[in-house]
């Protein structure tokens, strides 16, 4: 092994979670009611998780994507046009709206080991970490699809089951492959992994997007700013991730459906958090890549 162990604060936090949460699985301590964890997964994602997207207009600024007040209106109504076009494509086809989310979502999520592994490895890596879910816990996954699309999420949700072993050989390959130059990132997805087999599902997207994923972009865009503007960034986040959870509350009832108390709370707390985070992630996305062409280091 020629390469160190390079681990960043988000990997200890990652691993440290992590670990926690599985010894509390294998003692039977996780136990919580689902209305619970659904309430967890929902506070988890707004402390750790929004504020990561809350820099976009952060981020488009420092690019040079709007730097006027015309440039500023603009770009707001393009991002809550951009997202609002999801929820109703989400209302129009559910099935190809959460297939779109999946995959838009693997292909970010590949992105957390941009600098270790080329774009098709980041790709199955990314995928694998979507699917083996569906396989290791399969009537938990169908049951969260089916909340978010329907009979549709159920098909897919098996569709992922039956993809699952095969992403992860690709994806155990690919961390073989990177482990003489990042040690690290071969240990962060062998864990992935194991959280992946080993803990519910809600709980794994919990420790993953929250101590890794998140914690990692926030990093980045730290580090690419003086400290001046790290004050600035602090408000930025602060903002529009109270932004957001107030159109997330606007929306409740259309996330909390027909289903009455107390399944309409779980029930919308996922529908909230994941076609929410569908809704901020295309937006998101297109800020990323264009940031990015344009040399900028963004979250």
């Amino acid at each position: 092994m020629t390469g160190r162990l390079k681990a960043t604060p988000e990997t200890w936090i990652f691993l440290a979670l992590g670990s926690l949460a599985l010894l509390l699985a294998q003692r039977e301590l996780l136990s919580v009611s689902s209305q619970t964890l659904a309430l967890l997964l929902a506070v988890a994602v707004v402390l750790t998780g929004l504020p990561h997207g809350a820099l976009d207009p952060w981020v488009a600024w420092r690019a040079g994507l709007w730097r006027t007040r015309a440039g500023f209106a603009a770009f707001h109504l393009a991002y809550v046009a951009l997202a609002a076009c999801v929820l109703v494509l989400w209302q129009m086809a559910p099935g190809v709206s959460l297939a779109l989310f999946l995959a838009i979502s693997a292909w970010h999520f590949g992105g957390d080991w941009q600098n270790e592994l080329n774009v098709w490895a980041r790709a199955v890596c990314g995928l694998a970490l979507l699917a083996l879910p569906a396989w290791t816990a399969p009537a938990d996954v169908s049951a969260i699809f089916a909340l978010l699309s329907g009979e549709q999420g159920r098909v897919l949700a098996v569709w992922l089951g039956t993809a699952a072993p095969w992403l992860a050989l690709a994806a155990a390959a690919s961390a073989l492959l990177a482990l003489p130059r990042s040690p690290a990132a071969a240990i962060e997805l062998g864990a992935i992994a194991a959280m992946a087999w080993l803990l519910p599902p809600l709980v794994f997207f919990l420790v993953y997007f929250c101590a890794l994923h998140s914690p990692r972009h926030l990093r980045t865009a730290v580090l690419s700013a003086d400290s001046g503007q790290r004050r600035r960034m602090i408000g930025v986040a602060v903002v529009y991730t109270a932004l957001a959870v107030l159109a997330a509350a606007l929306l409740w009832p259309w996330f909390a459906g027909n289903a009455a108390p107390p399944a309409a709370l779980e029930s919308g707390l996922i529908r909230m958090v994941f076609i929410g985070l569908a809704a901020l992630t295309w937006p998101h996305m297109i800020v990323v890549m264009l940031s990015e062409q344009r040399g900028r280091t963004s979250p």
